[in-house]
């Protein structure tokens, strides 16, 4: 679709995609900072994918284009975690060319087939074209192309969501994502009970039954251990490390040694 005024020109740089319904397992990495230096230092390490936390990270709609293409420099496809449910939101973080969308706290069909049909073009959906907005950087989304719909990923992170599970699978989401710590404290269960249930639990129940409707099935998890764990389960992408983890362990270690050291010359 041309546009009146529209460069010719443009890098030749591939928009990067993530498939994540290929069978694999997907590793991430989340980022809650702000400084698109963040996500230079994790995309060059070869993550899968990166996703932008616009719900409980720094990084304001304004903020996010410039983290995207710190990701795609790399040919790192980036998900962004949107604050709710707002359409006029959600189609600024599109058009800044976000891969993929995380929609918080999906609770019923209704909202979900709402969300699914704000990613897609029509006559898939109901997502804007507004190609004027993104960098000339990368390609323009083609609007009937089915690789260029960004994936709908929907939070299950609540009892009533668990409840409506089946029938917001029915929706024809591309994933659904766990939010262990809201379900655990909506469920009345502790964190750990709720990740150690093992084969016969919630979790691995959840991942079940959306393997079963053609769903990817993601959860949070922030670290390697509990990715191990989760993947054990049946998920199939999840963050294995985040920047204010990766920083605070750092810092943590560095502390210890330092009183190593400090320990060490009070002995000599």
């Amino acid at each position: 679709m041309k546009i009146h005024g529209e460069s010719a020109h443009s890098t030749g740089l591939p928009t990067p995609r993530l498939v994540i319904d290929d069978g694999g397992i997907h590793p991430g990495a989340w980022v809650s900072f702000r400084d698109p230096a963040v996500v230079d230092t994790l995309a060059a390490e070869g993550f899968d994918w990166i996703c932008i936390d616009g719900q409980h990270g720094a990084p304001e709609v304004s903020e996010v284009q410039p983290l995207i293409e710190a990701a795609h420099l790399f040919g790192v496809p980036s998900i962004v975690r949107v604050p709710g449910h707002d359409a006029g939101t959600l189609g600024r973080v599109l058009d800044a060319g976000a891969g993929g969308i995380i929609f918080p706290t999906v609770e019923d069909a209704a909202t979900a087939a709402t969300l699914v049909a704000a990613t897609r073009f029509a006559p898939r959906g109901r997502r804007s074209y507004g190609p004027t907005r993104r960098s000339p950087r990368y390609p323009k989304p083609v609007p009937g192309s089915l690789q260029d719909d960004a994936l709908c990923i929907l939070m299950i992170e609540t009892a009533a969501g668990l409840a409506s599970l089946d029938a917001i699978l029915a929706t024809g989401p591309d994933a659904i994502f766990v939010g262990p710590y809201d379900l655990s404290l909506s469920l009345g269960v502790t964190l750990e009970e709720l990740t150690g249930e093992g084969p016969d639990g919630i979790l691995a129940d959840i991942a079940r039954r959306c393997t079963v409707a053609g769903v990817v099935p993601g959860i949070y998890t922030g670290e390697p251990g509990l990715s191990e764990k989760m993947v054990a389960l049946g998920f199939r992408f999840m963050p294995v490390a985040s920047d204010t983890g990766l920083l605070a362990v750092a810092a943590r270690d560095a502390v210890e040694a330092s009183a190593r050291l400090a320990a060490y010359a009070a002995m000599n």
